[in-house]
C-alpha cells in the first residue's frame, strides 16, 4: 500500500504505480515484499518513513529495471512515473534485450541466495485481503505520539551551552550562551569569575540570576 494512503489521502493512479513497483520487485526476486516481517503498525510506520524491500546485490534484471522500480516507489506521488512512461521504458528494455540476444549477449542468469522463493514466510506476514483502517489509525496515532515525544526532547536540549574562556588581566571570563532554535531569541550571559593565581585560596562568588520564561 502506498505510504500516502496511511495519511488518509485518496487512492489514485499514483498509488497504483507504487503497487506496480512492488510487483516489479516480486517479479525480480521471486519473493513477496516484506516476507520476513510482521505486517503490523511498526511496518506501516517504517514504510511511511521510507522503508522499501531491499534490492539484491546480484540481480538478473535488465538495465534500467531497478531504476524504474525505485522511481515507482518514490514517497512523493508526483515524482512517480505515469503508466505511459512505464510502458515506453519497459518496451525499450525489451528491445535492448532482443538486440543483446541477437548479438548472443543476453542478460546473464546468475544464481543468488537473494533470488528465488523462500521456504516459509513470516507467519505474521499477511497478504490476504483484510480491513486495515484500524491498523492505519493505530499507526498514525503512534506516529503522532512519538513525534510529540521527540519535540519535547528537542525542547529540553534547545539550550546548548557554549563556554569560551578568555584570560584577560588575571581574570577568567566565561561566557555561557543559551541557544534556542532560529525561531526563538538568543540570550547571552557573561559570568566573570575572579581567579587568584598567586594563592591557593580562591574567592568564590555565588551569582543568582533569573531567566524569564520565554513564551513559545
Amino acid at each position: 500500500m502506498a505510504p500516502e494512503i496511511f495519511q488518509r489521502q485518496k487512492y489514485n493512479k499514483s498509488s497504483d504505480i507504487y503497487s506496480f513497483g512492488m510487483i516489479m520487485w516480486e517479479f525480480m526476486t521471486g519473493r513477496r515484499p516484506f516476507w520476513d516481517r510482521n505486517h503490523d503498525t511498526e511496518l506501516i510506520l517504517e514504510v511511511f518513513d521510507g522503508l522499501r524491500p531491499p534490492t539484491p546485490i546480484v540481480t538478473n534484471a535488465p538495465k534500467g529495471y531497478i531504476e524504474l522500480m525505485k522511481e515507482c516507489w518514490d514517497s512523493d506521488p508526483n515524482k512517480r512515473p505515469t503508466a505511459d512512461d512505464i510502458y515506453k521504458r519497459v518496451e525499450n528494455m525489451q528491445l535492448e534485450e532482443s538486440r543483446n540476444h541477437n548479438k548472443k549477449n543476453p542478460t546473464e542468469i546468475i544464481k543468488s541466495s537473494d533470488i528465488g522463493p523462500v521456504p516459509k514466510n513470516n507467519p505474521d506476514a499477511i497478504y490476504k485481503s483484510r480491513p486495515l483502517s484500524a491498523m492505519i489509525n493505530s499507526a498514525m496515532t503512534l506516529k503522532s505520539s512519538r513525534s510529540q515525544s521527540n519535540n519535547l526532547e528537542k525542547l529540553k536540549r534547545r539550550f546548548d551551552v557554549d563556554l569560551t574562556e578568555d584570560y584577560n588581566d588575571g581574570r577568567n571570563i566565561k561566557r555561557e550562551k543559551l541557544y534556542e532554535n532560529e525561531d526563538y531569541l538568543t540570550e547571552e550571559i557573561n559570568l566573570d569569575i575572579d581567579v587568584n593565581f598567586n594563592k591557593n585560596e580562591y574567592i568564590t562568588k555565588e551569582i543568582d540570576f533569573d531567566i524569564d520564561t520565554l513564551n513559545y
